[in-house]
């Protein structure tokens, strides 16, 4: 059954209820008794009212709902009527508003334009007309948020001005070279193909490979200098500064030493399993032949030492220079970077400024400290610490020269 055929059945039921109840058909105040239970129907009114962006006092009529409030309340709609404050000036703040390529007239005419059409500048830069002036949509931003500026730093200066103040100072300082690259940038993005896309990809992938590859270089480095980088002592070394303390660590260190002789004496016999007692009865006879020789041939083991040390060759300067052989008359303990003994050869105030000439210069630390390139460092930090003491010299006797020229000059001014 269709929805029309169920909605006339309805109808006809209704009829025959109500033709029960109610002879007369033509009386249909019980319908329109029933049809009114429940509802709340508002009234409205045809009222005339006027808007306030309207100059011309138009007065306008529409249906609104009845109240009981008075007649002079305000049109709703107005309060989307916002108006955009332009700034005014006078002839006198005009003086500081003034720019080689603007004329007042043209100011002026900028401002209305701004005030007539809401700071839309994609519609004034549209409409503006100077005669002699063609215009970009960036110089008309540029004129308007510097007079902006400058007129509410004459009327407040920027010291005294509220943080709201100072914040739409700060929102006014519009950057036009920096917004002309910006939309350039932007036309040649859009401007680009879908090569010319999948090329800037691949270059974007590269250059992050090579970033993380120089990033594991710098932390490979990092560990290598560590490395290199001896541990702090964490001990005192005041027990052994005297002679008692020295002959103690004498004792120690040969301890230690007939202690890992033991231990790899032990770690052999094991090692030739079978053969220990051969080795065991051969020990005593190789230790008492050993004590003979050393009472009774004592000298011959020193006669060898000497022809040995007499048959050594000596090198000569080329050969220690090419297998960077040197001699030391005094050495101190610990292990030193030659890059670190390099950088205190200049001491006392004159150091920061041999470095800040070396910076000047563009020569930072050693690369690679080898013995030849940490003693020309050396020399040059000392020529240019006498390069700055002669400097410093010279200022002084120019100074006093200037001295004694001003005073020569007062006294022939007096004596004229």
């Amino acid at each position: 059954m269709s929805r029309t055929s169920l909605k006339r059945s309805r109808v006809g039921w209704e009829r025959r209820i109500v033709g029960e109840q109610h002879s007369d058909w033509n009386d249909l105040s019980h319908y329109e008794h029933r049809n009114n239970v429940g509802l709340c129907v508002s009234r409205r009114v045809w009222k005339g009212f006027q808007n306030p962006a309207r100059k011309d006092d138009l007065v306008l009529h529409h249906w609104e709902r009845k109240s009981d409030s008075p007649d002079d309340i305000a049109y709703r709609f107005s309060k989307f009527n916002v108006k955009v404050d332009i700034p005014e000036y006078t002839t006198g703040e005009y003086e500081v508003l003034k720019d080689g390529d603007w004329a007042r007239e043209e100011t002026d005419y900028l401002l209305t334009m701004c005030r007539e059409y809401d700071l839309r500048f994609t519609i004034i830069w549209d409409r503006y007309e100077w005669p002699g002036k063609k215009r970009s949509m960036e110089d008309l931003k540029a004129r308007y948020y510097s007079v902006r500026r400058r007129l509410m730093e004459l009327h407040t200066p920027m010291g005294q001005m509220a943080p709201d103040e100072l914040n739409t100072f700060n929102l006014m300082n519009f950057d036009k070279e920096r917004e002309v690259m910006r939309k350039a940038m932007a036309e040649r993005q859009f401007n680009k193909t879908a090569e010319q896309f999948k090329e800037e990809e691949m270059l974007l992938a590269e250059l992050k490979r090579i970033v993380n590859n120089q990033e594991r270089t710098f932390e490979e480095r990092r560990d290598l200098f560590q490395r290199l980088s001896f541990p702090p002592t964490t001990g005192s070394v005041a027990p052994y500064t005297g002679s008692q303390g020295l002959a103690h660590l004498r004792d120690l260190m040969l301890s230690s030493s007939d202690k890992n002789k033991k231990r790899k004496s032990i770690a052999v016999g094991q090692a030739n399993g079978g053969n220990g007692a051969e080795t065991a009865q051969a020990t005593p006879t190789s230790a008492n032949s050993t004590d003979r020789g050393a009472a009774g041939g004592g000298g011959g083991h020193h006669k060898e030492r000497e022809s040995k040390e007499s048959k050594r060759r000596k090198l000569s300067k080329e050969e220690e220079a090419m297998y960077g052989v040197s001699t030391h008359e005094k050495l101190t303990s610990g292990v030193k970077l030659r890059s670190g003994m390099a950088a205190g050869n200049v001491k006392g105030a004159t150091a920061a400024k041999v470095a800040n000439a070396l910076a000047q210069m563009g020569i930072g630390n050693l690369t690679m400290p080898t013995a030849k390139t940490v003693q020309k460092y050396e020399q040059l930090q000392s020529s240019v610490g006498g390069l700055l003491d002669i400097k410093k010299l010279v200022d002084k006797l120019e100074q006093e020269a200037r001295v004694l020229k001003t005073q020569l000059e007062l006294r022939e001014e007096n004596r004229g």
